[in-house]
Parts: C-alpha cells; sequence; structure tokens
C-alpha cells in the first residue's frame, strides 16, 4: 500500500499525497504584502511555481478551496490549471475561477456531507464557521477579475474537509471555529486545526473548540495551521500573526494542556516538510 504523506506549506495550505494522487488545500502561495492587500492584488506565477517546485508538485487530482477569502482563493484556479487538477468549493470560488477567464477548467461545487472522489482519495466537505472578526462577509456574487481588491474575496461557504485514502485519513479545519456537532461520526489519523484568532477567545472557548474538532475526531497527530503572517513570502522564515490579530501563545498553551491529557501528539508543522 502507498504511504500516505502530507506538507504543511503556509496558512491552510496542506498538500495530501500518495506519491501517485493528490489534493492540495488552497495553494495560496503569492502572499500579497499588506500595501498590495490595501490596493489590488493578483497571483504571483513566480511565487506559485516555487512553491509547487518545494512541494515536489507537478500534478494533482484536486485543489480544495476551505473558503474564498484572498489568503485561500487567490491562487487556486491557477494552481489548479498548472497542476491539472479539479478546483473544488463553493459558488463563491467558481465566480473568482470565471472572473480568472478559467470558467472552461473543471470545478467541483462542494456540499456539505456529500463525499467527493479525486483520484485515490476521498473527500467529505463538512459544514464550518469563519473565526470571529470576519470582515468580508458574504458571498461573491460577480466574477472577480484581476487585479482585483482583497474586499472582493468574500467568504462563501467554509469548509473542513475529510480527506480519506486506503492508508488513511487527515482532516484539514482551516478556520478556528465550529459548528456544533458537525463532525462527530468521522474520525481522522491527523487533523490539521486551524489557530488563527483562538488566542483571542476566552479558555473556555478554546476548551469547547478542541473538544468539538479534535475530541470528535481521535487523532493522533494535531498540526496547527493558519498561525503565521500571511502577507510576508515564503522565501522568507514564518513569522507569527502580531498580538492584535492573534496571541498563538495562549492558544498553544490551551492546545498543550488538553493534547497531554488526550496522548495526541501536537507540534506547529515544518514549512515544506513532509509527514
Amino acid at each position: 500500500m502507498p504511504e500516505l504523506r502530507t506538507a504543511f506549506a503556509g496558512v491552510s495550505n496542506v498538500l495530501v499525497t500518495d506519491g501517485t494522487s493528490g489534493v492540495l488545500v488552497d495553494g495560496f502561495f503569492s502572499r500579497p504584502s499588506l500595501l498590495k492587500m490595501a490596493r489590488r492584488v493578483a497571483p504571483d506565477r513566480e511565487r506559485i511555481d516555487e512553491a509547487l517546485s518545494r512541494l515536489g508538485v507537478t500534478e494533482l487530482d484536486a485543489v480544495l478551496v476551505a473558503h474564498s477569502h484572498v489568503d485561500h482563493v487567490l491562487d487556486a484556479p491557477v494552481v489548479a490549471r498548472l497542476t491539472g487538477a479539479t478546483l473544488a468549493g463553493s459558488p463563491s470560488t467558481r465566480k473568482v475561477q470565471e472572473g480568472y477567464d478559467l470558467a472552461a477548467e473543471p470545478f467541483e461545487e462542494l456540499v456539505p456531507g456529500e463525499p467527493v472522489e479525486f483520484g485515490a482519495f476521498t473527500v467529505t466537505p463538512i459544514d464550518t464557521r469563519h473565526s470571529a472578526g470576519d470582515r468580508v462577509p458574504g458571498e461573491i456574487t460577480e466574477p472577480v477579475r484581476l487585479p482585483a481588491k482583497a474586499k472582493d474575496f468574500k467568504t462563501g461557504r467554509c469548509y473542513s474537509f475529510h480527506i480519506a485514502h486506503a492508508a488513511g485519513s487527515v482532516v484539514v479545519h482551516a478556520s478556528a471555529n465550529f459548528v456544533p456537532g458537525a463532525l462527530a461520526g468521522h474520525s481522522a489519523d491527523v487533523v490539521y486545526l486551524g489557530a488563527g484568532a483562538a488566542g483571542k477567545q476566552t479558555e473556555e472557548w478554546r476548551e469547547e473548540y478542541w473538544r468539538e474538532t479534535v475530541g470528535a475526531l481521535g487523532p493522533r497527530k494535531v498540526r496547527p495551521i493558519h498561525w503565521d503572517a500571511f502577507w510576508r513570502p515564503l522565501s522568507k522564515p514564518l513569522k507569527l500573526l502580531p498580538k492584535v490579530f492573534d496571541d498563538l501563545g495562549a492558544t498553544m498553551a490551551t492546545f498543550e494542556r488538553l493534547a497531554g491529557a488526550d496522548g495526541v501528539d501536537l507540534a506547529l508543522p515544518e514549512l515544506w516538510k513532509a509527514e
């Protein structure tokens, strides 16, 4: 049986592959500066190519978009085209693809609870919520033309992804929030767990968040994601989100206590490193 491997590439970018078949969550590699974010943004092909090279990716079966904010969807239609993948996400994600003049490229609208086969993987999208303080809520109803304003990339539907393979299962839960009971009945070997903004919540909230995600899924490993400053290029070391947005130290203190009680291997993922 092929070995299942995962790799983290900043924000909530997670590659899951068996060496032949593969799916990638988001694929946000351009990471435009805050100055550009305040003006207009567009995918950076050089940065996309470099990131795919670092991940060892030439082909993918699917690019899965967790929601349609700029730090998730900006590059996804381009990454899907470059790798021959199906772009998969919400109707808002489809509007981004259409705006990039890629409407003829394959697209799969994801419906929570309905599994979809992508290569050797069965992906089940699960309904979830964006973390507290969503600055660009709503649906994208018109094609997004480039260069675009960051605020043009509205949330759309939010998903967690249960990614199942004969060799194991992975859940990528990009946003630090939850729908009570949504993950009940699912299990996973590894969970990539959204941490961004959780540090601004109460200890009681973080405990409930852990129970609703890790507690429900029963993984062996948990790897927190979406904690890095997503406007810094991947050619530089990752830095934490500023304290005005998050407090990763507070989140990890809670997670470490709960992981110890549950016997879970908890660690921040290393950029590009296959696990």
